[in-house]
C-alpha cells in the first residue's frame, strides 16, 4: 500500500499520468493527433519512422518472395518439389488458356469477315452465312465455358480438364481424334 503511494506521487510530481502516457502511446500508433499533445516535429519524426521501418519490412517480404519464387524454380530447398509442380501446372494452365484465347480471336475475325458478306449478299447466301455466324456464337460460348474451367476446375483436376479442354478445342477447330 505504502509503495502505490509512493507510486502515485512519485507521478504527480512529475506530472506524468498513466492514462495520458497509454493514450500518447494509442494515438501514435493509429494516427490520432488530437489537441497540442506533439508538436508538428515530433509528429513528423514519428511519421518518419513508421514509414521507415514499413518501407523496410516490404522490402524483406519482397526480396524472401523473389529468393523462394528462384528456389522454387531451381528446385533447389525441402518442400520445392510441391511448389515446383504447382508452378509447372498453372504455367500449363496459362498455355492452354492463351490457345483458347487465340481461337476466341480467330473465330471473332471469321464473324466479322461472314458479317460484312452477310451486308451485300443476296437471300440464299445470307441463310448460309447465317447459319455459319450461329455456329460460330455457338463455337465462342463454347469456349468461354472451356476457359473458365480451366481456372475453376483446373486447380484441383488439372489432367481431366486438359483432356476435355483439348477435346473442346479439337471439337471448335473441326479435326478428328487422332
Amino acid at each position: 500500500m505504502l509503495k502505490n503511494l509512493v507510486y502515485c506521487i512519485i507521478l504527480f510530481v512529475t506530472g506524468v499520468s498513466c492514462s495520458e502516457t497509454l493514450q500518447r502511446n494509442y494515438d501514435r500508433r493509429h494516427g490520432n493527433y488530437s489537441g497540442d499533445r506533439y508538436s508538428r516535429a515530433e509528429r513528423d519524426r514519428i511519421n518518419r519512422r513508421e514509414d521507415a521501418a514499413s518501407r523496410n519490412a516490404y522490402r524483406r517480404d519482397y526480396e524472401r518472395v523473389t529468393s523462394d519464387d528462384l528456389s522454387i524454380r531451381a528446385g533447389s530447398g525441402g518442400d520445392t518439389g510441391s511448389n515446383a509442380q504447382l508452378l509447372l501446372q498453372y504455367e500449363d494452365m496459362d498455355k492452354v488458356g492463351e490457345v483458347i484465347i487465340y481461337e476466341l480471336d480467330v473465330l471473332e475475325r471469321r464473324w466479322n469477315v461472314l458479317l460484312n458478306e452477310y451486308k451485300t449478299a443476296d437471300q440464299t447466301q445470307k441463310e448460309t452465312i447465317s447459319t455459319e455466324l450461329d455456329q460460330i456464337s455457338a463455337d465462342q460460348l463454347t469456349l468461354y465455358r472451356a476457359y473458365t474451367r480451366i481456372y475453376r476446375e483446373g486447380k484441383t483436376n488439372w489432367p481431366i480438364v486438359k483432356r476435355e479442354v483439348e477435346n473442346t478445342l479439337r471439337t471448335v477447330r473441326k479435326v478428328a481424334d487422332k
